[in-house]
C-alpha cells in the first residue's frame, strides 16, 4: 500500500552516491489523501501529534515528517481493511505500549 500511495521512500543510487528519494510512480491522488489525513490527524489524536514533533526534533522537514506519519497510518488502515475492523485508539495504544523500545 505504501508503495502504491507513494508515501515509501525510494533508494537512489549512481555509483557511490544513495540518496533516498520520494516515489514518482505512485497513485498520486491516494499519496495526497494519506499525506493530508496524516496532518489533520496531528490535530485529533495524541500519539500522531508526538510522532510527528519527534520526528521534527529528529531534524526531518515538515513534508517528511507528514509522509512518516503517512507511512503509519497507511500500515494502520491496510490492518483494519484486512481485518474488517473499525479503528479503535485504545487497541492501538495498548499495542504501540507494547512494542515501543524500552529505555535502558
Amino acid at each position: 500500500m505504501q508503495a502504491l500511495a507513494g508515501t515509501e521512500p525510494v533508494p537512489y543510487e549512481s555509483g557511490k552516491y544513495t540518496k533516498p528519494h520520494r516515489r514518482y510512480a505512485c497513485i498520486k491522488p491516494l499519496r495526497n489523501v494519506l499525506q493530508q489525513f496524516a496532518w489533520q490527524s496531528i490535530q485529533t489524536e495524541a500519539w500522531a501529534s508526538e510522532y510527528y514533533e519527534r520526528k521534527r526534533r529528529e531534524g526531518k522537514s515538515h513534508s517528511v515528517a507528514v509522509r512518516a506519519l503517512a507511512n503509519v497510518w497507511g500500515r494502520i488502515l491496510f490492518a483494519l481493511w484486512l481485518k474488517r475492523e473499525a479503528y479503535q485508539p485504545a487497541i492501538f495504544e495498548q499495542a504501540r505500549r507494547l512494542h515501543a523500545p524500552r529505555a535502558a
